[in-house]
């Protein structure tokens, strides 16, 4: 009788003991991204540029005060956004509290919270009243530098759609203000000229991007460019940057879910070009969701799986990128 009991108390506890690590992961990642953001601080740096005052978001992971130097990543956003926005929408803030580097979010130019960048060819409101951007930028890295603890070599850029475009421009610019960057549906200009100055550069891009065409041209692109200027093919933005860090032609292709990533190395101060072209990608930043191929989870697919001899490819139930996490790696590989 004892022994039947001791056997079957056993057994009850271990189903409850199965279910226990579940709820307590739940519960300790709740509880750590519920400190993560009540320790952090966050606030509003505004910069006087040319009598405007300008303004950027910057988030300072806990713990920075009195501690090393820290990276500093630029997050631009991308028309009709703005900084607040583009935190939420990149969760680089997240990232930066984790891996211990300074996430800035600036504002571009608007009559609201709608707001857009000069980056020459576009975009929108800041393209028709050619404010100055670059001018704000450099203003703006100037005051980051001097009031938080941040690491003029490791100063980092990305941006999305207008941001990216932005980001390209200072690249080109200021090259001596930057370690590297990293781009994400953004476009290039063939007025654009490079700068000499090796850059290391990450390009992110959907295939099927509506509105910055993978291959080029206007897209939706025209009713915010102001019809100045189509767009280069990401191909083009590609050579243009192998070309301006003397790299090697050859590169090294991988694929990950539905993530082709080309890297040209052999370049001058090590500068690499790093393409990612995102099949069926549209103009979203890239996260990971599950595939919406309905036959991957259906019973003939299941069939197919069991006459498989090596693992299954789990990665087939996922697609996009982590293009947040694949940016900061980028980041992590090039310092000045």
């Amino acid at each position: 009788m004892s022994d039947h009991t001791s056997s079957h108390s056993g057994e009850r506890s271990g189903r409850r003991s199965s279910k226990l690590p579940r709820i307590a992961i739940l519960l300790l990642s709740a509880l750590a991204t519920a400190g993560l953001m009540a320790h952090a601080r966050s606030e509003i740096l505004s910069v006087l540029v040319d009598g405007t005052t300008r303004t950027a978001l910057v988030y300072v992971p806990d713990g920075a005060v009195g501690a090393d130097r820290l990276p500093l990543v630029l997050v631009f956003h991308g028309s009709a956004l703005n900084g607040r926005t583009m935190e939420q929408i990149t969760g680089f803030s997240e990232l930066a509290e984790q891996e211990q580097f300074i996430a800035v979010y600036p504002n571009g130019s608007g009559p609201t919270n709608v707001l857009s960048w000069n980056a020459g060819s576009c975009c929108s409101f800041a393209m028709d009243r050619n404010v100055d951007d670059l001018g704000f930028v450099d203003a703006l890295l100037d005051e980051l530098l001097a009031q938080y603890p941040a690491d003029s070599d490791r100063v980092y850029a990305t941006g999305f759609s207008n941001g990216g475009m932005l980001t390209y421009k200072l690249a080109i610019e200021f090259p001596e203000r930057f370690a590297a960057i990293a781009v994400v549906s953004g476009a290039m200009f063939a007025s654009q000229e490079p700068s000499g100055v090796p850059m290391p550069a990450l390009i992110i891009h959907g295939t099927d991007d509506a509105v910055i065409p993978y291959l080029g041209g206007w897209g939706e692109l025209r009713t915010l460019s102001g019809k100045t200027e189509p767009a280069l093919a990401v191909a083009e933005a590609v050579a243009f940057w192998i070309a301006s860090n003397g790299c090697d032609d050859a590169s090294e292709t991988t694929t990950e879910r539905n993530a082709q990533t080309a890297t040209h190395s052999g370049c001058t101060d090590e500068a690499e070009v790093v393409a990612v072209s995102l099949l069926g990608g549209r103009h979203v930043w890239p996260v990971v969701s599950a595939n919406e191929n309905a036959f991957l989870l259906s019973d003939d697919a299941l069939d197919v799986y069991l006459t498989l001899d090596d693992d299954i490819p789990w990665d087939l139930f996922e697609t996009g990128l982590d293009a947040t996490g694949t940016i900061w790696q980028f980041f992590e590989r090039h310092s000045r």
